[in-house]
């Protein structure tokens, strides 16, 4: 593995390293290493992303294929992120989808929060039908259903950057903006980027580190006050950035992890190798620390100045 885990709850942190990669838990009643049962997923798993299917059908029939080749993708796409993607072949585990569909009308996905399936809308089930599969409309209607008054991936723990334009409005966006420097000469290494992400997602969904960094939030009911709250609730959300390119304009070595805190450069920390567990707890210091340096009771507003 390329990462030692070390948890006790049957979450998406729990199955092994190469299903953590696709982000699909099985969800059956059966036993095995990366299943779990729908009532245990749910209580481990805030944010669930559901898919029913019939393994023996899909490879014959090219839209039902399309559906679920399409769920694998934008369950890639959230890996290391607030959403755990399950499927449930009715073939072994029919009574799990009889709870939620018509099992004619399979394949089909469902989002679930807090145990509770969330509802769609007419027209948002009308675009998933015109373009059956297609991986951007799902990820659409999933963030429809789960953070519809969001700005930004507020979805996602973390990214990977390789434009180093990107990083100044980030850190304009979020109050505190934790970067890995992983880039190589050559490129940065897969396994590292990947196993920062899946650090950042212990990290946030263990609650080692908090999901909001302590803002002032003043409430009122405009609807330009409303944009404001969502910019403040943006700018509450730590966001972990794996960086793959850097230049000298970077003012973090590579192999090193710091936060910007209102766009200001706190104390970096060298990074370990990644095999060897040490990293998640300097990640999570980096963390903290810059928590504890975000200005008391206000929101700082100046320019960045050292990006």
């Amino acid at each position: 593995s390329t990462l030692h885990l070390h948890v006790d709850a049957r979450s998406v942190l729990d199955v092994p390293w190469e299903a953590r990669k696709t982000n699909i838990v099985r969800v059956t009643r059966q036993e095995c290493d990366e299943c779990s049962s729908l009532e245990d997923l749910y209580r481990d798993n805030n944010l669930v992303f559901l898919l029913f299917y019939e393994r023996n059908l899909v490879s014959h029939h090219a839209y039902k294929g399309a559906i679920v080749a399409g769920f694998h993708e934008v369950c890639k796409d959230l890996r290391w992120s607030k959403v755990t993607c399950g499927i449930v072949d009715m073939l072994e585990d029919r009574p799990y989808a009889e709870k939620y569909i018509d099992p004619k009308t399979a394949p089909a996905h469902i989002a679930v929060q807090a145990g509770e399936p969330v509802p769609s809308k007419k027209e948002w089930i009308q675009k998933l039908l015109a373009k059956p599969g297609d991986k951007g409309t799902m990820l659409w209607h999933l963030k429809q259903q789960l953070v519809p008054d969001e700005l930004g991936e507020a979805l996602q723990i973390s990214m990977e950057m390789s434009r180093l334009d990107q990083l100044e409005p980030l850190a304009n966006k979020h109050e505190v903006l934790v970067v890995a420097n992983l880039a190589k000469e050559g490129g940065a290494s897969r396994p590292s980027v990947e196993a920062f992400r899946a650090v950042a997602q212990q990290l946030l969904l263990q609650g080692k580190v908090p999901a909001q960094v302590p803002i002032s939030q003043k409430m009122t009911a405009s609807k330009k006050a409303g944009k404001k709250q969502q910019q403040l609730r943006q700018r509450a959300r730590p966001l972990f950035v794996a960086l793959t390119r850097d230049s000298t304009s970077v003012p973090l070595p590579r192999g090193q992890v710091a936060a910007f805190v209102s766009g200001k450069i706190q104390p970096a920390r060298k990074l370990q190798a990644w095999d060897a567990g040490e990293n998640l707890e300097i990640v999570k210091d980096v963390v903290l620390a810059a928590i504890d340096a975000v200005p008391a009771g206000k929101v700082q507003t100046d320019k960045v100045s050292d990006l």
